[in-house]
C-alpha cells in the first residue's frame, strides 16, 4: 500500500515523511552566509590556537640550528649552513600546513560528534548546525567524515579551483550549500528555528 506521506525532498527524491513531522520538517531556514562566516571565524581562532601550541614543538629544530650559529659573519655566508636553514624552513612550513590540516579535520569531525546536531563551537555560538538534507536529522559519523575529509580537506583545501568555487557557490544558491554539502547531501540550518529531536 502506498503511503500518503511521500513527498519530494529538496534534491527531488521521493521521501516518506511522518504526517506529524511533515510540517515541522519543511519549516526551517538555511543559515545565512553571515552566520556561516561568523561560525567559521570562531572555529578558525580555536584551530589557530591549537596549531600554535603544536608549532611550539615544530620550531624547536630550527631554533636549535640557529643556536649553533655564532656571531661570526662567516656563519651567515656559509652556503652549506644557508642550504640547511632553507631546508629546515621549508620542512617547518610543510609541518605547519600538515598540522593545520590535521587539526581542522579532527576539530570538524570530533566536535560535531561531541556537541551533536552537526555543531562546532562556532556553529553553536552562531545558532546553526549541519543536518541531512533529506530528513533534517543529525548526519551519521560516516557522512560527517565524507563531508569533512573529502569535501573540506581534500577538495576545498588541496584543490585550489574547487576551493574557490566552494566559497562562491553559496552566494548563488538559495540553500547556501557548498561543495562539501553537495557531496555529503547536507545543509546548514538555523537551529533556533528548527529544534532537532
Amino acid at each position: 500500500m502506498a503511503s500518503n506521506n511521500i513527498r519530494k525532498n529538496f534534491d527531488g527524491e521521493l521521501v516518506d515523511f511522518d504526517k506529524d513531522d511533515l510540517y515541522e520538517k519543511l519549516t526551517y531556514e538555511t543559515a545565512s552566509i553571515a552566520r556561516r562566516l561568523a561560525a567559521y571565524l570562531i572555529d578558525a581562532l580555536i584551530i589557530i590556537a591549537f596549531v600554535y601550541l603544536i608549532s611550539i614543538f615544530l620550531f624547536k629544530e630550527i631554533d636549535a640550528f640557529i643556536e649553533t650559529l655564532g656571531a661570526n659573519e662567516q656563519d651567515f655566508n656559509d652556503l652549506m649552513k644557508y642550504e640547511t636553514f632553507v631546508q629546515l624552513f621549508y620542512k617547518l612550513l610543510l609541518n605547519i600546513f600538515l598540522a593545520w590540516t590535521a587539526v581542522r579535520l579532527i576539530y570538524f569531525t570530533l566536535t560535531p560528534a561531541i556537541l551533536g546536531d552537526g555543531r562546532t563551537i562556532g556553529r553553536l555560538v552562531a545558532g546553526i548546525g549541519v543536518v541531512d538534507i533529506n530528513t533534517l536529522n543529525e548526519i551519521s559519523p560516516s557522512r560527517l567524515m565524507l563531508r569533512e575529509a573529502v569535501g573540506r580537506i581534500l577538495i576545498e583545501t588541496f584543490l585550489i579551483i574547487p576551493g574557490i568555487a566552494s566559497m562562491i557557490i553559496p552566494l548563488f544558491r538559495d540553500d547556501s550549500r557548498t561543495i562539501r554539502d553537495l557531496i555529503a547531501k547536507t545543509v546548514v540550518i538555523k537551529l533556533d528555528l528548527y529544534n532537532l529531536h
